[in-house]
């Protein structure tokens, strides 16, 4: 008898990710259990160029190849996922994800390579360990690009049991196979996720109730994960928009609201943002004290279309006055920025949110309240990237993952510090004299540094005339 499996019946924690060939990481794992129990804060710490970045981005591709089963076509996110491959003719790159489920460990693995200047799924392997003792983990499906099951079945799967097979190999079965991956070979999309393929894994006649119950859980946590790169927060820079990620009853995900004076939306829209900021604000004055933002409607309007927009400014109010929130500062910004999804973490055990560089911009204290708070109570899963050592003189060492200058073991913790170390100079100590399991820094002598400033000329700019 079949069994639907709801999105909101599954309960899961990620526990682990391993990072392969994949732009400046050779090889790199970050667990994120302890004595396999659930961590709600892992803060990534490094120096510049160590990796830290690589796992946001790393994580960027794979909910999107599980939101959309293929790599989106937006010009500035699609050239940062086809850079994780590293330069180089037959360069592949690997990302797998274990996430610990309450009937199994799950896993997806994705490798993928650039062709023709576009990233390229070449293999999808899902893996499946019953929580049950001395239960082994088993490869539930298995694509690649390429390959063909045997020579009367050509399909490219491989790994399949006999029973899956002997399935898969009547007729009506290969032709919907086919179809699918007829759709997804030209293109290099993921043929896992793909909407077709959903359909056909949910109905479990060719493939069971297990590979069902893995397409589900992943499905669930790529719904539940917010990413906030640096590049989405470099738009806080350019007073243009100010990206919003949000997490409120009725929707999720990550929007823009304008900052450069008023600007029309739909009123459906602007009736939900209501919802946004209205949470927003249970929060923001204690952080800031007596401030509040809002979305201020100020007209109401009928396009060419016929279509009614409402005009609307976004506003700021502190001691009384109300003004433009552009004209606050960029850390104000980002924490009003960031402020929804934080609050969803704190209060929901599915939520997950990577923000990296969280410390962009915000006072070294305030960074250390925030995350404090969080890594004592948080329901959800925080993982952040910083620079400033202030969180790790809040935060467990079993929380905290360094990088290495080490490109093939990349993501590093410490083992056995005592509560009375301070964590914070346990990690300067490291930069300067070793004694990690890797080294973290590359040492600068500020002697070389003072004689490439004092040997550096200026550039001399030789007038041009034209003839």
């Amino acid at each position: 008898m079949k069994t639907k499996v709801s999105y909101y019946d599954l309960h899961y924690h990620l526990q682990e990710v391993t990072i392969e060939n994949v732009k400046n990481v050779k090889y790199g794992k970050i667990n994120f259990t302890n004595k396999d129990q659930p961590l709600n804060t892992v803060g990534i710490y490094g120096a510049n160029g160590s990796g830290k970045t690589t796992f946001v981005d790393a994580m960027t591709l794979v909910k999107t190849i599980i939101e959309a089963s293929v790599v989106p076509k937006s010009e500035n996110l699609y050239h940062s996922l086809v850079d994780l491959v590293p330069l180089g003719e037959g360069n592949v790159s690997t990302i797998s994800v274990v996430i610990a489920g309450e009937k199994a460990d799950v896993t997806y693995q994705v490798s993928f390579s650039t062709k023709q200047s576009k990233l390229w799924i070449d293999d999808e392997k899902i893996y499946y360990k019953r929580n049950a003792p001395r239960a082994k983990t088993r490869l539930l499906f298995h694509y690649n690009q390429g390959a063909k099951l045997s020579s009367s079945i050509d399909l490219p799967l491989l790994d399949l049991t006999k029973s899956v097979e002997s399935k898969v190999a009547k007729s009506k079965n290969q032709i919907k196979l086919g179809i699918v991956s007829g759709i997804v070979k030209p293109k290099g999309d993921s043929l896992f996720f793909n909407n077709q393929m959903v359909a056909i894994v949910q109905d479990e006649t060719i493939f069971g109730s297990e590979l069902h119950y893995v397409q589900e859980i992943f499905n669930t946590f790529a719904l539940n994960l917010s990413i906030y790169s640096s590049k989405i927060s470099g738009q806080i820079y350019s007073d243009i928009s100010l990206p919003l990620s949000f997490s409120v009853e009725g929707g999720f995900g990550m929007t823009e609201v304008p900052m450069d004076g008023k600007h029309e939306i739909e009123p459906s829209i602007y009736k939900f943002s209501q919802k946004i900021f209205k949470q927003i604000n249970q929060m923001l004055p204690i952080l800031i004290p007596q401030l509040t933002i809002e979305l201020v409607k100020k007209d109401t309007v009928v396009t060419k279309e016929q279509k009614e927009m409402d005009v609307v400014e976004l506003m700021a109010k502190r001691d009384g006055k109300k003004y433009p929130l552009r004209y606050e500062s960029d850390g104000i910004k980002k924490i009003v920025s960031i402020l929804s999804t934080l609050i969803n973490v704190y209060n929901t055990p599915r939520a997950i949110a990577i923000i990296d560089e969280l410390d962009a911009g915000i006072f070294e204290y305030l960074l250390g309240e925030i995350v404090d708070v969080i890594a004592e109570n948080a329901k959800g899963l925080l993982i952040f990237t910083s620079h400033n050592l202030r969180p790790l003189e809040v935060l467990d060492y079993k929380k905290i993952v360094f990088t290495s200058t080490n490109p093939e073991n990349r993501y590093i913790t410490i083992k056995n510090i005592k509560p009375t170390n301070n964590l914070r100079d346990i990690y300067i100590r490291a930069i300067q004299l070793g004694g990690m399991d890797e080294p973290v820094f590359e040492k600068v002598s500020s002697t070389l540094i003072k004689r490439a400033f004092l040997g550096t000329k200026k550039v001399e700019i030789t007038p041009h005339h034209g003839e």
